[in-house]
């Protein structure tokens, strides 16, 4: 494909603006900070807070050195310009399979079984736990209860990998986390002694105060 001439201003331009958009893969937040920043892989444009991310994102090559996330640094990636790897495979065709979900690429992680697995998906299913936890690095998927892999997914319909499920009392409906994520459903990490409980609802069992600031933002984006 030939190259587009782009004046310096308008690229830098586009450049800002699409940072200023981009969301966290793993968190699905856009405010960051400047020992939290949200970085970008520069085979796939995976956006990721550092912190988010982990292993692999604590410390990014200075200047013009680019960095890329796990499966492009997996696959051999080469610079953004190319999107390709070395193998002179596309970025659609290299994007790694998650093993509890049916979303393909996104912030993965290697499994204790050399496959793949979202960062979500390891935080949020019960029973899934990192080896590197500070790093969520090197995900062990082997502790689910083996019903959860019986689950069916209400918003993507689909049977495959593992749901987490609605925290509201006798509430059992089922969803993958990130399509519970892309969704829009209520995720809260609530930090305890020695933990962090994960919780996410239904658009059934959605707390009243969100429910109540999303018809706000709908009001205001009416008018």
């Amino acid at each position: 494909m030939a190259a587009i001439d782009v004046p310096q201003q308008q690229g830098e331009e586009a450049a800002t603006c699409y940072e200023d958009l981009a969301v966290c893969a793993v968190c699905g937040e856009g405010d960051w900070e400047d020992d939290n920043a949200i970085i970008f892989c520069d085979s796939c444009d995976l956006a990721v807070h550092q912190v988010c991310y982990g292993a692999g994102a604590r410390h990014i090559p200075e200047g013009d050195q680019p960095w890329f996330c796990d499966v492009c640094r997996h696959l051999g990636s080469s610079s953004r310009a190319g999107r390709y790897t070395k193998k002179g495979a596309t970025l659609q065709t290299h994007q790694k399979e998650c093993i509890m979900c049916p979303d393909r690429g996104g912030a993965l992680k290697r499994t204790t079984d050399s496959r793949w697995a979202h960062i979500t998906c390891a935080l949020w299913v019960p029973g899934v736990q990192f080896l590197d936890v500070e790093g969520r690095d090197v995900i062990h998927p082997f502790g689910v209860h083996e019903k959860r892999l019986d689950l069916v997914c209400s918003i993507c319909e689909k049977h495959m990998g593992a749901c987490i499920q609605c925290k509201a009392p006798r509430c059992l409906t089922a969803f993958h986390a990130t399509c519970a994520r892309r969704k829009g459903l209520h995720m809260v990490e609530k930090e305890k002694d020695d933990y962090v409980d994960f919780a996410a609802y239904c658009d059934k069992h959605r707390p009243a105060s969100t429910l109540q600031k999303k018809k706000r933002r709908r009001r205001e984006m009416k008018w």
